[in-house]
């Protein structure tokens, strides 16, 4: 509470103010209402007096009381900067988010500053409406062009895909405060994203001067620094920042799954077998050292890991299908179906243990009986992830039912249309067979949307181009395919069938001959090439 009562403020009420303040500092908020309460009395017309009567029943929890008090004193005083920030901060902790952000633009019109403007677009953000959001910060920047202002619009640049945008209104808010360590972390971040990592670990190193106890920061540094093959200093980095949050060891969990997605899986045993050792009551620790051990191909070693998951623990699905990865690597393969099995008859509802068993079937050419599971799970368990119906739809093209194959990539597609490898396979199986080619162009070209640069993809639309008899097209194509497969043997001979079409028998026979270089057993295009020469 304020102890000085601004000027305008009845001078018989000062009194019983600072009695209110006097029961505040003891913690007696009752006694503090009653005096503010007698001194709103004495002063009725009062906003400042409302506001601190409201603010007390706030801190108590009485939000309804204190937003009545709010509301009373708008009645006389409609445009009150104050009250109206105070109403819209009342009805945000009461869920009445759209009231709440009316209420603070309002304020902000009002001239209530910066924290109206900052509490008005966080709840429009928080709404998820970012266009609404981004207005209220550019006429916030434009009223007061304050750091906060120009940092709240550049987050919402860059959460709305406009980077650029975002990194101009980023560097205008480091031109009013350059130690913004909001906005730099956040240009710092926008620049990891684009890979400019020289400018990025600027930014980080810049946050972490203006601010030691930056933890996160400290982590995204490390981050950087491993995206550029410097692990020496990244784990430097990474130990600084463990220090600094006082041996937190969420940290090390963060950094040993970073090594993970980085492909290191050495350093990330490191990381986790300590934990497991300091740790040997968390699961997720053994866990993720499996995990690390089998990427490293230690598959004993990984199975005693994961072997000490519990099975009360979330992970143990997970880490019973790597456990029969493991099993099925030592020549144990009985072992691991009985594994999945055993599993699967007691936990018949489980998708992810349930597609495990069919890679099993699928890597031994047991086709059949992956169709089985899968089909046997669908009657009992109606399911919404397009995997399953994608992996029964490679499945029936193995076993060369196109129908039932294209039935199942089309179910796949109706729960996930932008699934680009579905659509490259629905694409290419019409390609293959020669028909729906127009609807077949459409589907890879939107999978090429999708996936920009795909070789496999390009493939197939070069093969419909083929089909189409646009053999110019096919082959140029086909071409931009290999720059991204260069030792594909399957577009190689695809590129050696358009050229064939158009009579440049030399150089499809060069084709074939790379396409044997990378598939010496192929017998089709062995063909090929010695009906040529």
């Amino acid at each position: 509470m304020a102890l000085l009562v601004p000027a305008g403020s009845g001078a018989s009420a000062v009194p019983a103010v600072v009695e209110a303040y006097i029961h505040q500092r003891e913690g007696n908020a009752e006694a503090a209402l009653d005096a503010l309460e007698r001194a709103l009395d004495e002063d009725p017309s009062s906003a400042f007096l409302r506001a601190e009567i409201a603010r007390t029943l706030g801190r108590e929890r009485r939000y309804d009381e204190a937003l009545a008090v709010v509301s009373e004193g708008l009645s006389v005083r409609p445009d009150h900067p104050d009250l109206l920030l105070l109403r819209a901060q009342l009805l945000q902790v009461l869920g009445r988010s759209e009231e709440a952000a009316e209420a603070a633009s309002r304020a902000a019109q009002a001239g209530a500053g910066d924290r109206a403007y900052d509490l008005a677009v966080r709840i429009r953000e928080s709404l998820g409406q970012v266009d609404e959001a981004l207005e209220l910060a550019r006429a916030w920047a434009e009223a007061s062009g304050s750091a906060d202002a120009w940092f709240a619009r550049g987050r919402l640049l860059g959460r709305a895909g406009r980077t650029d945008e975002a990194r101009t209104a980023l560097r205008r808010a480091l031109d009013k405060d350059p130690n913004h360590r909001a906005a730099l972390r956040a240009l710092a971040g926008l620049e990891a994203e684009a890979g400019n990592a020289a400018q990025a670990e600027g930014l980080y190193r810049r946050v972490i001067e203006v601010n030691p106890h930056d933890v996160e920061a400290r982590f995204r540094l490390g981050q950087v620094l491993l995206k550029q093959g410097r692990v020496d200093e990244a784990l430097e980095v990474f130990e600084a920042a463990e220090r600094w949050s006082g041996g937190d060891p969420t940290l090390r969990f963060r950094l040993g799954v970073l090594l993970l997605q980085e492909d290191r899986p050495a350093e990330a045993e490191t990381v986790f077998r300590t934990m497991a050792q300091a740790h040997a009551d968390d699961p997720r620790a053994w866990y993720l050292l499996g995990v690390s051990l089998l990427a490293q191909e230690k598959y004993a070693e990984a199975l005693d890991a994961l072997g000490r998951v519990p099975e009360s623990a979330e992970e143990y699905p997970d880490a019973l299908v790597r456990r029969a990865i493991a099993l099925d690597s030592l020549d144990r393969a009985d072992e691991a179906r009985k594994l999945l099995e055993g599993w699967l008859a007691d936990h018949p509802d489980d998708e992810e243990v349930t597609l495990a068993l069919v890679g099993f079937w699928e890597d031994r050419g047991e086709f059949r009986k992956g169709v089985e599971v899968l089909e046997r799970y669908l009657a009992d368990h109606p399911t919404r992830n397009s995997r399953v119906y994608f992996t029964l739809g490679v499945l029936y093209d193995k076993l060369k039912d196109w129908a039932k194959s294209v039935e199942a990539m089309k179910r796949a597609l109706e729960l996930n249309p932008d699934d680009p490898y579905a659509l490259n396979y629905l694409g290419y199986t019409y390609a293959e067979q020669g028909i729906h080619l127009d609807e077949a162009e459409r589907l890879l070209l939107k999978a090429l949307d999708l996936k920009p640069g795909d070789g496999f993809i390009t493939d197939s639309l070069g093969w419909v181009y083929y089909k189409q008899g646009r053999y110019e097209e096919a082959a140029d194509t086909l071409r931009k395919a290999l720059e991204a497969q260069p030792e594909d043997p399957v577009i190689w001979e695809h590129l050696g069938d358009a050229l064939v079409r158009l009579g440049r028998d030399e150089d499809a026979a060069e084709a074939y001959r790379k396409a044997l270089e990378f598939a010496p057993d192929s017998e089709s295009v062995r063909g090929k090439l010695e009906a040529l020469e």
